[in-house]
This record gives structure tokens, sequence and C-alpha cells, in this order.
């Protein structure tokens, strides 16, 4: 799915954060909400918000990259199916608005778990379905609190505490699960 805001509006990320629209409150959130640690975005666009948490970043948008690289943020070519990054290179991943937009989510969870370090987190920021069931243009789905929370869990991570929903927008945090006895003996 082609997605053309970055060619029509610029670093329009950065606009909407000095305005302090909602997205700017958004943005805000989410820089009180990661805790300290590396940290790779995912998704990162124009970078506003990978600056505002001192991330990584990777997007697959030419545009949004070189937007970001304009404004001094470290944003990288990548894709969420092929991070490019070592195994256990991360305390935390942020999806901030990015797994309605994956055609394939699932195998994107597999790729995150192989760079997050043992308890490391993953942060994801995803649009509450609508009770009507209709999903935005560029999204693949869209989810329920019980949804999210079921489908990621299924995929090696226990939920840290409950969903937040503000805006519209669900705010969850996620633990990758020990995967056997040895990483347990390990980290000891």
């Amino acid at each position: 799915m082609k997605f053309l805001k970055y060619e029509k509006k610029g670093a329009y990320h950065w606009r909407e954060y000095e305005a302090q629209t909602l997205y700017g409150k958004h943005a805000n959130k989410v820089k009180k909400w990661i805790r300290k640690g590396r940290t790779l975005d995912i998704g990162a666009g124009d970078g506003l918000i990978t600056f505002l948490i001192g991330a990584e970043g990777i997007d697959d948008n030419a545009i949004a990259i070189k937007l970001a690289k304009e404004k001094g943020v470290n944003v990288k070519n990548g894709t969420a199916y092929n991070l490019g990054y070592p195994e256990n290179s991360f305390d935390n991943v942020l999806m901030a608005d990015v797994i309605e937009h994956l055609k394939f989510p699932e195998r994107a969870i597999k790729e995150i778990k192989k760079v997050l370090k043992p308890n490391g987190k993953l942060y994801i920021t995803t649009p509450l379905l609508k009770p009507s069931g209709v999903i935005g243009k560029y999204h693949y789905k869209e989810y329920t609190k019980k949804e999210l929370g079921k489908f990621i869990s299924e995929l090696g991570f226990s939920l840290d505490k409950a969903i937040e929903i503000k805006w519209s927008i669900m705010y969850a945090v996620f633990n990758l699960k020990l995967q056997n006895q040895n990483e347990v003996t390990n980290e000891q």
C-alpha cells in the first residue's frame, strides 16, 4: 500500500508538534511513555518521535527518510519485515501507528523478537477499531483491545499492563517472554 503523505505534506509531524495539535499531544505522550535504553522506532517517518525519544529509526519511504535526515534524525532505510540489526540489539522497539499498515504483522513481530534483548519491551500505538468496523484508507487491519492483546501475546509477548485508550488510540506495552529455562539461567 503506497503511503503518499510525505510527498504531499513534507515533514508534517514536526509542524503538528510545534502547533501542539492532537498529534503533538500524542507525540508527547509517547515521549514520556518509553523507558530508557536503546530503542528502535519502526516506521519512523519524518523522524519526529524518533528524535523525541532519542531512538534509531527505520522507514521504507525514501522521502520520509530524507526529511528525517534533514532534521538531523538517525533514520535509515528498512522494513518491519527485515530490520537489519543483530539479535539482542535493543531494549525497546516502538511501532507508533505502524501495525495497522502492515499486510503481514505477524512477520514483523517475529522480526522484532529477534532484535529485542531478553526482557525487552514492545511499544505499540494503533487506532482503536471503530464500532462501525470501518477501517482507515491506508490500513490493512485495526484492532480492538482484546484482539491486539491476544494477537501480540500469541507471538511470544505478555501484556505489561492494561492497554490504555486516549484520543481513540491504543497505547500498549508488551514484554518479550523468555523462551526457555536456559534464557533464565543465562541472565542470572
